[in-house]
């Protein structure tokens, strides 16, 4: 297969280009070995085709190499430090694109989330209406506003228009009052009329028995007074 440059292929090629590009005007990316500890696999054999390929479509590349090889560094070295770099500059990249990827899926997942809490908001049943009862006036408070005295919009004018007399006043609250009772007592009565009849017959049943029994006790006592006059 034919070789391509590092960048082919690759998210943000353009930017990835630049960035290789820019290494060969430092000769220090050529000079310094990687760091101490870093484990890089290069293939020099492998990479030669690539190598090729660079020195034609970089031109500072080309000069740097005529520059420091074999004067400063092998050319083994050369590249090795080279291509660590193209290396570090595609790593870069693709976490960067790869980050950026997490992020737009995670504001898709916020998106569907708010998408649906308003859903669920949208379709909650909403509170059915709670009719509220009028309140009941008691038969005692409808009674008493019926039977009491039309009183003045103003307590002031209606003692204006007329002055009651104490007794008077005395008489109309008693009568009221009694007037109550009575209405009470004639709601019992009603309540409890079938309850009374029972009772009524059950007496006339046991009147009935007593009149048969005080016979009975009549005619014991009227032959006990015979048998006295006798002895």
């Amino acid at each position: 297969e034919a070789a391509v440059p590092p960048w082919v292929d690759s998210n943000e090629e353009e930017t990835i280009q630049q960035q290789i590009l820019a290494l060969s005007a430092d000769k220090r990316n050529f000079l310094r070995d990687p760091p101490a500890g870093v484990q890089f696999n290069f293939d020099f054999d492998q990479m030669y085709p690539v190598a090729m390929v660079m020195l034609q479509e970089d031109e500072l590349l080309n000069r740097m190499r005529f520059d420091l090889v074999p004067k400063h560094v092998k050319e083994e070295v050369f590249w090795r430090n080279y291509f660590y770099r193209v290396s570090l500059i595609k790593q870069s990249a693709q976490l960067t694109a790869l980050a950026a990827q997490q992020q737009a899926v995670g504001k898709e997942e916020n998106k569907g989330r708010e998408e649906d809490s308003q859903l669920k908001e949208t379709v909650r049943p909403k509170t059915p209406p709670v009719t509220i009862k009028p309140q009941i006036k008691s038969q005692e408070d409808e009674e008493e506003i019926s039977t009491s005295p039309g009183v003045s919009e103003f307590v002031s004018d209606a003692f204006d228009a007329c002055s009651l007399n104490q007794e008077d006043l005395r008489k109309e609250m008693e009568q009221l009052v009694l007037d109550k009772k009575r209405e009470k007592t004639s709601v019992v009565e009603e309540e409890t009329a079938d309850w009374e009849k029972e009772l009524q017959q059950e007496l006339q049943e046991y009147e009935v028995v007593t009149e048969s029994e005080k016979r009975d006790d009549n005619w014991d006592k009227e032959i006990e007074e015979m048998l006295q006059e006798e002895n």
